[in-house]
């Protein structure tokens, strides 16, 4: 090889090194914070006796309007930070391990927005573990960065301006599985960036006021219900309509027969038909394309705790996924 040559080389090489190192340092400065979903189980919060009011200071640099920041003790780490979108109360917790106590009595947070209602940190001991808990005014979709500054980046927007499709799923007790399992399906579905917003995932109890009021807020396009039947029917699916409105661009009723017609295929249980929901307190108040999908359990027993016996809930996690991608498909 030529000195010529050799300077090529060295010098290829210096750019490659140079753009993987601005690569890495980018991708540091942007790292996006572990978020769990709000209707997940809840993280330990701490007393209300150790909350204290945050800081604020007011004072935004232009290009930060409109974004919340958070300062964080130069120590504190993505590792040390999990946020908690708690949508159904119009919160969200950021739990911080900064090893600093007292940081936030000292270090105000920097933001113009007028969204949030109240801001309070509360000491989870006496090390420097703290939650940060913002009452918002509404259900909010959000992005948070961890930036090279030392500081959280929080940039909130409403639902329908941040994603194309919107899912609200409610659940009962018995289908809390099989909301985990469609929400582990969707995050690995990049291709479709359908967002589901469930009424629970957890074992708490929700009122219907708040379910129907997640509907609302979230600004969903479509709204599935998912409960077991534990009338002792036969062991099957059925699915329930609102008939009290008639959409122009996908009907209730056809909406109802997708999520039927697909979770009996992917399930291999019965379906035992598609029928008006009649009293059904939030299908009768949804305007937009509603189902109620029910799994008779037959007799009461361990079945209780397993629709339909021996129904595989990943297979009907997926006939929803699938339904709603047809209706989609439909809708647009």
């Amino acid at each position: 090889m030529t000195n010529k040559e050799m300077k090529k080389v060295a010098i290829k090489a210096s750019v490659f090194a140079i753009v993987s190192i601005s690569l890495m340092l980018y991708r540091s400065a942007t790292k996006h914070i572990m978020i769990t979903d709000a209707a997940g189980v809840q993280l330990e919060r701490g007393s209300s006796e150790n909350a204290y009011t945050l800081l604020v200071d007011k004072n935004v640099p232009q290009d930060k309007r409109d974004v919340l920041i958070i300062p964080l003790p130069k120590s504190v780490s993505s590792d040390n930070i999990v946020l908690e979108d708690r949508y159904m109360d119009h919160q969200l917790r950021i739990y911080i391990d900064s090893r600093e106590e007292g940081f936030y009595k000292d270090n105000a947070i920097v933001t113009d927005l007028d969204i949030i209602e109240d801001a309070v940190c509360v000491a989870q001991n006496d090390t420097g573990r703290v939650c940060l808990d913002f009452d918002l005014d509404n259900l909010y979709a959000n992005e948070s960065t961890l930036t090279e500054s030392s500081t959280i980046e929080v940039r909130f927007y409403r639902p329908s301006e941040k994603y194309d499709r919107i899912v609200a799923v409610d659940t009962d007790a018995v289908f809390l599985e099989t909301a985990l399992l469609l929400k582990n399906i969707a995050s690995r579905d990049q291709n479709n960036d359908i967002k589901f917003y469930f009424t629970s995932q957890a074992d708490e109890d929700v009122s219907m006021e708040q379910r129907k009021a997640l509907v609302k807020d979230c600004q969903a396009d479509l709204l599935i219900a998912l409960s077991a039947d534990d009338s002792g029917n036969d062991v099957g699916l059925t699915c329930y309509y609102n008939d009290r409105f008639f959409l122009r661009r996908l009907n209730n009723a056809q909406f109802a027969d997708m999520v039927e017609r697909n979770c009996a295929v992917a399930s291999g249980v019965s379906a035992l038909g598609v029928v008006p929901a009649g009293e059904d307190e939030l299908l009768s108040t949804s305007s937009i394309p509603s189902a109620r999908l029910k799994i008779s359990i037959g007799d009461a027993g361990d079945e209780a705790q397993d629709p339909a016996g021996k129904t595989d809930m990943n297979k009907v996690a997926e006939g929803v996924y699938n339904a709603v991608l047809e209706a989609f498909e439909v809708m647009e």
